[in-house]
């Protein structure tokens, strides 16, 4: 036991050891102080503030102005999570600086959340299904450049606490002591309210979490457990609200963060309460358990559907990928993905994964899984391949056989789960691993941003895939020996093929390409660098530079000055009126007028701005050229200082929030 515990360890630290390895590559091409991701330098301004502060304040007076951002509104614990970690680090070696932490925390988060997975995998499923799982993670080009250094946002911290929340609580799950067991909940309670703490979007994590409540919910005749799921409830929902405000009085992008968070455990929490009183008082429900638990789901699934409905104005403004509004299209990191992008990023690895989630469901429900597989596969047709299909029937019928097939993996999940007959093994982590895909994937389709998420589904269902058929062809041999040589031949073959051989998407080959070539550092080593150097240089830091939303975070940090709109989005109608008042301008006299209402001291040109932009044709004395100092007429990045004349005067309606 204890060899195979060391042989357990060894692979696992191999396989981070090539994840980290390959995710590192990029740093010698990413200039000092820069980042890959225009987040990046989002969150490392934020760690700034807190590391001179010890805090964040109440809004952030440099940039949004004259309003200021209101941090109260936002999810800020990754920025916390850097100061402190660089002021931990700080005590051992000095001369690591906040940048470093900052550059590398995703390879670090990423490595992290893959040896958790990797562990829980090989106590559920054996070492070769979790060393499969770990080298596709590792090598998948869809998982490296959210996770590579440089990139700088929290998308893979926010990947190791959902891995954290969902593997400790399905440990909660297996047979063991109560002790155990109550520890592994408080571990995915307490992952649950650090995530709800980062991420306005780790109620998709939860979701699956709940999903598999919902399964064990339907399947079984009593409520066992109830009292860890409440205890597992409390250690998040009430510590949310208190936390953060907002939870308690949201809005913007926080709107819903109440009812998609905090609500849902409630409400399943209130059902299941509810079964277990009318089944312990009354013998009719007692008979019926199972029924009564499908008309309690049915009824919260209406619940749900209604607040949508009611809702549903307020979700078109704020929720992506519902959001449909002009600014959110303009963003390529929320636009649909082809089929060219997913054999790219992932090689043959969601074909196998979506093929093997099917076969999954047949494997374990036989028949009665039918009710599932039909809609699932046409899911997985209908996401993957919506580029084909699209062009096949168009656009519409496309997204309504999208929209009927996961209606029917709703319906399908509900009634499988009401008729099942037979527990099959490791029955909650496939439960896992199918929501996982269906919500990663709902997201993803219309905003391709989200596929970072989805790789943990494919590859649990492509090691699936791969150890069934090993074991399949294996077990034709008699002799134990025999049979075990021919697994691990087959499995190495095919995971080989998989990852080398390019007519089946060779996926590893593009690995190291995928943390170089194809994350360029922003702003890199041209004119726009040199001009926020100039800025840095030579304006103060209460100068307010105006300039495309793009640049705001870059603004903050390189060139250390104020700005009045950015890539948060946080008033996304001052970006709107940005295009139409300066970008678009008709007269100068709205642009001074709007430029003063938001007390810019500098405007900034680009090439963000459009050929046909006002700023490219005659300005008046106004706008003064303050660099460059040579050659202003012909360069592509200028700066003015802007000297407003007596008559213009600011106006609200350039501060107007939202639109009419």
């Amino acid at each position: 036991m204890a060899t195979r515990k060391i042989g357990v360890i060894f692979l696992i630290v191999g396989i981070v050891f090539v994840a980290f390895f390959i995710r590192i590559q990029g740093m010698p091409t990413v200039p000092p102080g820069q980042f890959t991701s225009n987040d990046g330098y989002f969150y490392y301004w934020q760690a700034q503030l807190i590391a001179a502060n010890g805090q964040l304040p109440a809004r952030d007076m440099h940039r949004w102005l004259p309003l200021g951002r209101d941090l109260a509104q936002t999810l800020n614990l990754y920025g916390y999570l850097l100061a402190y970690t660089h002021k931990a680090i700080g005590f051992c070696f000095p001369h690591v600086s906040l940048y470093h932490v900052t550059v590398y925390a995703p390879v670090v988060c990423f490595c992290i959340g893959l040896a958790v997975l990797c562990l829980f995998l090989s106590r559920a499923f054996g070492l070769a299904f979790s060393s499969i799982v770990g080298v596709l993670l590792a090598t998948l080009p869809g998982t490296i450049d959210r996770s590579a250094a440089g990139f700088g946002d929290r998308d893979s911290w926010c990947w190791l606490l959902g891995i954290l929340a969902i593997t400790t609580y399905l440990a909660a799950l297996e047979p063991q002591s109560p002790r155990k067991r109550i520890g592994w909940t408080f571990a995915s309670g307490f992952s649950v309210f650090l995530g709800g703490m980062s991420w306005e979007g780790f109620g998709v994590f939860l979701s699956i979490i709940l999903c598999v409540e919902l399964w064990r919910f339907l399947t079984t005749e009593t409520e066992d457990g109830l009292g860890r799921y409440l205890l597992w409830v409390c250690l998040f929902v009430p510590t949310l609200y208190l936390a953060s405000p907002a939870y308690r009085s949201g809005y913007g992008f926080s709107t819903h963060l109440f009812a998609l968070m905090l609500m849902p455990p409630l409400v399943l929490l209130l059902l299941r309460t509810i079964r277990f009183l009318l089944i312990t008082k009354i013998g009719t429900f007692r008979r019926h358990a199972r029924t009564l638990a499908l008309g309690l789901t049915l009824a919260g699934v209406a619940l749900a559907i209604g607040y949508v409905l009611i809702q549903h104005d307020t979700f078109a403004d704020t929720t992506v990928p519902f959001s449909q509004n002009a600014l959110m299209q303009t963003v390529a990191e929320l636009g649909s993905a082809s089929l060219g992008y997913w054999i790219f990023r992932y090689g043959s690895v969601f074909i196998l994964g979506g093929f093997g989630a099917t076969l999954a469901v047949l494997r374990f429900w036989k028949m009665q899984g039918v009710v599932f597989a039909v809609p699932l596969s046409l899911f997985i047709l209908t996401n993957f391949y919506r580029s084909l299909l699209d062009r096949l029937w168009g656009t519409v019928l496309g997204n309504i056989l999208f929209g009927v097939a996961l209606a029917g993996c709703i319906g399908g999940f509900l009634v499988l789960a009401w008729r099942r007959q037979n527990t099959a093994e490791n029955e909650p982590p496939y439960i896992a691993s199918i929501v996982w895909l269906l919500f990663w994937s709902t997201l993803a389709r219309d905003a391709l941003r989200y596929d970072f998420f989805i790789s943990v589904s494919i590859a649990f269902f492509t090691a699936d895939l791969i150890c069934f058929l090993a074991t399949f062809y294996g077990n034709q041999v008699k002799q134990q020996t025999l049979q075990i040589l021919l697994q691990t031949v087959i499995t190495t073959m095919m995971l080989t093929l998989i990852l080398f051989w390019m007519p089946v998407g060779g996926h590893a080959n593009r690995a190291v390409l995928a943390a170089t070539k194809l994350l360029a550092a922003k702003p890199g080593k041209g004119s726009l660098t040199r001009a926020f150097q100039w800025m840095k240089d030579n304006l103060p830091s209460t100068a307010v530079v105006a300039a495309n939303w793009s640049h705001g975070s870059q603004l903050n940090v390189l060139a250390g000055v104020k700005t009045i709109i950015d890539q948060d989005h946080y008033l996304q109608h001052w970006i709107h009126l940005y295009n139409r008042h300066v970008s678009y301008a008709e007269n100068e006299r709205a642009v001074l007028e709007f430029l003063k209402s938001h007390t810019a001291t500098h405007l900034l040109l680009t090439d963000k701005e459009p050929p046909e932009s006002f700023l490219r044709g005659h300005l008046s004395d106004a706008f003064v050229p303050v660099y460059p100092t040579e050659n202003f007429t012909d360069a592509t990045v200028k700066v003015w200082e802007l000297r407003y004349p007596p008559d213009i005067k600011p106006h609200p309606k350039y501060l107007e929030t939202e639109s009419d």
